[in-house]
Parts: structure tokens; sequence; C-alpha cells
């Protein structure tokens, strides 16, 4: 197993090596880091190849190259540090880089000739190996001070952070190594009779000491780090790794404890293997049982000591992903989805471009944050968009910016693609797309003191972005239906002005061709009479044309703290003094203590007049009317919660009710029973209540009489004083 964990690591090393060569041969940095990760492939390997077959050839191959590790890991920080490296400035090559390359190799040549000549080839152990594991340690020893110099030098938050990540991998490695090396030394005597005659197991077990390879797991992360740094320049993709590699220990050290429950009794158990394989099969199942909910709680702890701002951020989709199953409009998405970003502190500004087919262009529908200079309004779909409809899913800045480094394939549409991220004061951008049709897209800004966004980080916002994509093309659909229904309403609403106009002008155009007519020798009394009927043809056709440019008019509404109740009794007063007939009897119900509620007091009592006028000519003789304000629950806006406080005004007459095919048509602009009536009384009336956040209903069986309700809510106390500040 020793073995197999060393050639692994020898593999990695190698593919690392591979992969920093050929994605920039011409870069120092990647060169570097390329024979770095080479000459770790051959120390790694040839003490693997050591452990399997036990011959000295491979123990002199992993000394001569791990002697170089040192020099190489000096001459890759000196690249990475220097001019348009990690610092972003000039940092003073270290004079040691030349001088550990040619002490290296002098060091091997003396160890090859002085320990072949006086120990042999077929050594397993010398005094000489020991002095050579030291030069390596006093060689990682200056790799740390190059660090910490660098460290020290560095002002960026990001850059320290990085650093110290370095330094700690670093200590550890070397810390480890240098352990592991020691106590194989000390323990040479009992591994070097008859070394080829064990067996692969007891030998790479005997050969690797009394500790296992953990030197050689840490130097592999270092490295994997290293290759992270070249590759992306990310930190948060290590923390989220760090996150990975302590819950995986975790787990393992639980089963690792399982496992030990069954082999305790070792004696008993190779007397009774049938009991054994039960046990083992009992400890599986135990642990099976408490590997979900337990590697989600550690994840949970890991991501709050390793990578707090991904594990806001993870539990802020998580959230956002619950709350958007209740998003019905546009407005409502960008509090829930752009809010709760904001909100998290991951992203200082959020914004969402959507796509406008009227102007054939992506507009900036909203945002959320803090805006510090203006946004971009509108953004051409080509060519910033056109790598998201060949598929990809987001662009990072971090991204682009490399590959405008680095002048690869594609660099001039990366600097422009750059430029309109600066406009839109974006960081990463993420495509919402249906199919091949690009939505818009989904711009977060980052913190300045974090290292952007990481690639766990992008995957998971992009699974939430797919979603809204399905909200916004089902948002679209709505909003489809909402205009062939405002369409058709408008069709209802022509037709019904149409129908308002043409009868009184018929009977206008009549009464002129009558007088027309008899011009010459009229009755005076008939012309009186033809007269007024023009006059009053002409008022009713300005009372509809009023009605209507009342109905259409936006509305203006000055609200106040008002008293239900005494508005109610001021309305009903009104109403009395204009001559009623005394068989109509009223009655007003005010419950005590109701809570002044901020109304526009006008328009409520433009309304409870319509209502109360409305309920007299409903009786059309004797009748009671009785006008009711008492306290209520309302139901919240899209049913997003429990029930809130209200106060209802009910106005209840017992006149002969409405007809249940009447009452869905009701509100609709210009649909009456009465032959005088217009049709816009009610719909006037509902649209100023909806204006001041309340609701009107009816109430009506045949027969029984009709109920017209007025459901104004409570506002909480930070709407109370928002009203009472304007």
């Amino acid at each position: 197993m020793n073995a197999l964990i060393y050639l692994a690591t020898a593999v990695l090393c190698a593919v690392y090596a591979v992969r920093a060569w050929v994605g920039g041969p011409r870069e120092r940095t990647r060169r570097s880091f390329a024979v770095l990760g080479f000459i770790a492939s051959l120390t790694f390997g040839s003490f693997g190849l050591y452990l399997a077959t036990g011959s000295p050839g491979f123990r002199y191959v992993h000394a001569g190259t791990g002697t170089f590790l040192p020099p190489a890991i000096l001459l890759f920080l000196d690249r990475l540090l220097g001019r348009g490296g990690l610092q972003g400035h000039d940092s003073a090559a270290t004079p040691w880089v030349g001088r550990s390359w040619v002490a290296a190799a002098a060091a091997v040549s003396l160890f090859y000739l002085l320990d072949g000549i006086f120990f042999g080839l077929d050594s397993h152990s010398s005094p000489g190996e020991l002095l050579l594991a030291m030069l390596v340690q006093a060689g990682f020893g200056l790799c740390l001070w190059r660090l910490w110099q660098a460290h020290e030098s560095t002002h960026q938050h990001v850059e320290k952070v990085r650093l110290r990540y370095l330094l700690g991998l670093l200590t550890a490695a070397a810390f480890f190594s240098a352990i592991e090396q020691l106590l194989r030394w000390l323990g040479r005597a009992d591994v070097t009779a008859g070394i080829m005659d064990w067996g692969l197991l007891d030998r790479s077990v005997l050969l690797q000491g009394a500790i296992p390879p953990v030197g050689v797991v840490l130097a592999t992360l270092f490295l994997y780090f290293l290759h992270q740094v070249v590759e992306l320049s990310r930190l948060l993709d290590l923390h989220e790794i760090f996150a990975r590699i302590f819950t995986l220990a975790v787990m393992s050290l639980v089963l690792v404890g399982i496992d030990a429950l069954t082999v305790i009794q070792r004696d008993a158990l190779d007397q009774y293997p049938t009991h054994g394989a039960f046990q083992v099969f009992l400890a599986s199942a135990l642990f099976l049982s408490v590997y979900d909910p337990l590697r989600r709680r550690i994840e949970a702890l890991a991501g709050e000591w390793f990578n707090r701002p991904g594990r806001r951020l993870e539990v802020t989709l998580i959230e956002v992903d619950r709350a958007l199953s209740r998003v019905i409009t546009l407005d409502s998405l960008g509090d829930q989805l752009l809010g709760r970003l904001y909100a998290s502190g991951r992203a200082p500004l959020a914004s969402l471009y959507l796509w406008d087919p009227q102007r054939g262009t992506f507009h900036l529908s909203m945002h959320r944050g803090l805006v510090e200079q203006p946004l971009m309004p509108t953004i051409a779909g080509t060519p910033f968009a056109d790598a998201f409809r060949a598929g990809q899913p987001a662009y990072l800045r971090a991204e682009l910016e490399r590959a405008l480094r680095r002048r690869d394939a594609g660099h001039e549409e990366a600097a422009s693609r750059l430029r309109t991220l600066d406009a839109m004061d974006a960081d990463l951008t993420l495509s919402i797309r249906s199919g091949d049709l690009v939505l818009g897209w989904l711009n977060l800004k980052a913190e300045a003191w974090m290292d952007g966004f990481s690639k766990d980080e992008v995957r998971r916002l992009g699974e939430t972005v797919d979603r809204v994509a399905i909200l916004i093309e089902n948002l679209s659909s709505f909003e489809q239906v909402k205009e062939q229904h405002r369409l058709a309403a408008l069709g209802t609403m022509a037709a019904g002005l149409a129908h308002e106009i043409r009868n009184p002008l018929a009977g206008i155009k009549g009464a002129a061709q009558y007088l027309q007519d008899v011009a010459n020798d009229a009755d005076p009394d008939e012309v009186v009479d033809f007269a007024g009927v023009i006059t009053q043809e002409v008022d009713r056709l300005g009372g509809v044309v009023t009605q209507f440019l009342d109905y259409a008019r936006p509305l203006s509404i000055r609200a106040e703290p008002t008293d239900l109740g005494g508005l109610a009794a001021r309305s009903l007063e009104l109403v009395r003094r204009q001559g009623l007939p005394d068989t109509v009897a009223f009655e007003l119900l005010a419950a005590d203590d109701l809570p002044e509620i901020p109304v526009d007091p006008d328009k409520l009592h433009q309304v409870l007049l319509n209502l109360i006028q409305n309920a007299v000519q409903a009786l059309d003789g004797p009748g009671h009317i009785r006008i009711e304000v008492a306290p209520a629950r309302a139901r919240r806006p899209q049913g997003s919660g429990p029930s809130r406080p209200a106060v209802e005004l009910r106005v209840v007459d017992d006149g002969p009710g409405i007809a249940p095919a009447d009452q869905e048509k009701l509100f609709i602009p210009f649909f009456t029973t009465r032959h005088d009536g217009t049709g816009l009384g009610l719909a006037i009336s509902r649209r100023l209540v909806e204006a001041q956040g309340g609701e009107l209903l009816v109430r009506s069986r045949p027969g029984q009489g009709a109920t017209f309700v007025v459901q104004l809510p409570v506002p909480e106390v930070a709407e109370v004083a928002e009203v009472a500040e304007r």
C-alpha cells in the first residue's frame, strides 16, 4: 500500500508537470513548475519502486533526485514572486537559486562517490544519506525563508493568505518527511538482512519506517496548490479543497474506529470467521446509516472553518432555490435572487440583464447593492453573448484576464468582454439560457478583499441560474397571458364605451333632426323639450367621458392616518343629505378601538359614496342598508405568509341580490345591470381600493341582498413610519 501511494503520487506530479508545460511552454513560471513536477515525480516514483522491489538502486535515484527538490522549489518561487508574478510587482530574486543547484549537484556527486566506495551500492542506509537528507532539509528551510520574505513584503490580503497556505503546507511536508527519514535511518539494522526475500507488503511497511507516508501526502497537496496558483491564481478553490479533505479525513477516522471494533478480538475472529464476517457487515451497515447526516454536518463545520464565504453563499443559494417557487413577478425575482445574494455579503453588487425583443438588445432590468459607477443600461447581444449562445455558461474576470495576459487564442474577444464587465461592474457573469436562446445574464461583483468566485461557487450559482431561466420563461408566458387578458378587457371596454356614446348620440341626432324638420312651424314647447333632450344627452355623454378619464388616468394616493369609523359616518351623513326616500333605513355599526390606517380619505370617501348609492339603487323601494366597520384578517400578497390584521368596511343591503353570473363581471368596465348606468363606478372603486393596498369584494345570493367589502390591511410598524415620513 505504501509503494502504491508513492507511485500514484509520482503519476500525479507528472500529470501536473505536463499540464503546466502544455498550457504555456513559453512562460517562465510554467516551465519552472514543470521542472519541479518532473523532479518530484522521479523522487516519489523511485522511492515507490524501492519499497516495492527492495533494490538499493532505486534508493540512490530517490536520494539524488530528492536533493534537487529545494532548488526546483526556489526556482519556481523566484519566477512566481518576481516580475508579473504572484505579487504583481518586481520582487528581488534570491541569489541562492543558482547556488542551490550547484550545491545540490556537488552533494549528489560526492554522495554517490563516497557511498559507493565505503558502503557499496547494495547498502540500504549510510551516514552519507543522512547528511544528504540534512542538506535537503536546509534547502527546504531556505524555501520557507523565501516565502516568509514575500509574505512580509506584500500588503494584499489575498496574497498574504495564499502565502500562509504555502508556508504551512511546505513546513508540514518538510517536517514529516524529515521525521520519516530519521526513523528509517535509526531503524536501518532491522531492514538489512534478507530484504529481497520478504513479501511485498512486509518489505513496503518495513522500508517505509515507523511512520506512514504522511510527508508525501502533504507534499502532493503543496504541489497541487502550486498548480492551482499557476493555472488559476485561485485561493477560494484551496479553501474548498481543505474543507473536503477535512470532511474526508473525519469520515475516514470514523470508519477506522468502527472497523477497529470488529477486529479487536482478532483471535476469536480467526477461529470463527462467520462471526467476523457478520460483525464486519453490521459495522458497515452502522457506518452507512450515519454517513449522510454526519457528512453534511461535518461539511457545514468544515465550511465555517475553512471556507466561510463559500458556506454563506451555499446557504443563501439554498434559500433562493426555495423562494423561487413563490416568485410570480420580476420585481419579486429581484428581491429573492438579487436581494438575497447582496444580503449574503458575498456580492456587494448584483445585477440582472434581460433580452428586450422590442429593441433587440439586453437591458438592465434590476440591480441590488452599491453602485459606484452608473451601470451600462443596454448591451448588444453581439459580440458579448456569442460565447453564451455557443454553450459557455459563464464569464470569469480572472479567466478573461489570464487569456488576455497570455495572448491566448481569442484574447481579443476576452479584452472586449472585459470592457463590458467593467461597464457592468461585474466579476462574474452567468448566462440565463433556454436551449440556444439567451434570455439574459446575472452579474455578480466580488468583494475587494476576496479572491473572486471559486469553481464550486460558479457551478452552484449556475444551478440556481438554470432554475431562474425556467422561471423567466414561465413569467414571460404569464405576461403574454396577462397581455391577452388586457387586450380582451380593452376590447370589452371599447365595446362598452362605444355603446355608452352611441345611445346619447342617437338621442342628440334624433332631436336635432326633428328640430330641423319642424324649424319653420315648430311648437315652442316642443323645441324646449327637444333642446332639453339634447342637453341631457350631452351631459350624459360628458359624464361617461369624465368617468372613463377617471378610470384611465394615473392615481395619486396621499395617505394619512384615518379613523375609518368616522369616515364611514361622514359618508353616510352626506348620502342622507341628498334627499333619499324615507322608506330606506340606514344603520352604522363601528367597532370600538379600531386602529387608524394610513389611507387617502378622499379616495376612500368616494368609494363609500359609490357603494352606498349602488345599495340604494339596488333596493328600488323600501329596505335596510347597514354599514359595518370591524376588525378582520387579510391574506398577504402572493400567499407569502400567515394572514395579517385588517379593518373591513362592509356595505350590506337586503335587496334582490346579484346573480352569480353577474358577480364575475361586476368590476369589468362598462358592465352594468341598470339601464342608466355606465358600468364604471365599481371598476373605479376597486382601482381606488387596490391602489391603497386593499381589496374590494362582493358576497351575494339571489333574493338575500348583497354585501360589498372594502378590506384594508393594518400596516406593520415599519410601514407606518415610512408613511409618516412621506
